[in-house]
């Protein structure tokens, strides 16, 4: 399966490292983490998805309320003007841009929503390419203790599935070979399931620091 997923966006003196994996798996506190290490060398900038706007806030809100097609679309429409209304521009300003979640993200929820690869990728066209592509894993029971343990919250319909960490699991692999043998853009991976926080964070800045000094 191919297509025109990435568009042809100017290289920009910043660099865009996505970070996604399955509900659980720890992508915001790495972001977090990784942040505070970077900021005193590097312009950061921490965003997620859905974007942290009027939109993105009523998507995440609304996830009982939209199903299928109709919430692929509001993510995908999210996400088209959070590029360019805020990540491309803080990347011309040569920051960091990490982001929490991206189309990897798509190609695993709304397919369990019933959304086919096509659908996702055909309303996705155009997004811009990732310089680097973090992707999280950990045991499903992991998954499932760590999900357990946050505020119940019923408008998070895709956590709350018995066998969620599974499926999520098993989607993120088969979107992980989808972008790497389709679009060239392979994932670096970590398991969070026995990785120590501190340690983590320390590998992936590691990981950026270096494709850093692949730019100059």
């Amino acid at each position: 399966m191919s297509g025109t997923l990435f568009g042809d966006i100017a290289t920009a003196p910043g660099l865009f490292v996505t970070v996604d994996g399955p509900n659980g798996s720890g992508k915001t506190s790495l972001i977090d983490a990784v942040s505070a290490r970077l900021a005193a060398e590097r312009l950061v900038y921490c965003t997620r998805q859905p974007s942290p706007t009027k939109l993105g806030q009523m998507i995440r809100s609304s996830e009982r309320e939209f199903h299928g097609r109709a919430l692929a679309c509001l993510i995908a429409g999210d996400r088209h003007h959070q590029l360019e209304t805020e990540i491309v521009p803080r990347l011309n300003d040569g920051a960091v841009v990490l982001c929490d979640r991206y189309i990897e993200s798509s190609l695993v929820l709304q397919r369990l929503d019933g959304v086919t690869i096509d659908e996702i990728l055909a309303i996705n066209s155009g997004i811009l390419r990732p310089d680097l592509r973090i992707r999280l894993l950990a045991q499903p029971d992991i998954l499932r203790e760590r999900l357990a343990s946050r505020p119940t919250d019923a408008s998070r319909r895709f956590e709350r599935a018995p066998d969620a960490p599974e499926r999520e699991l098993a989607l993120y692999q088969d979107a992980d070979r989808l972008l790497t043998d389709d679009y060239g853009l392979p994932a670096t991976v970590y398991d969070t399931s026995m990785t120590h926080a501190a340690e983590l964070a320390e590998r992936v800045t590691r990981a950026i620091t270096a494709h850093l000094a692949k730019q100059r």
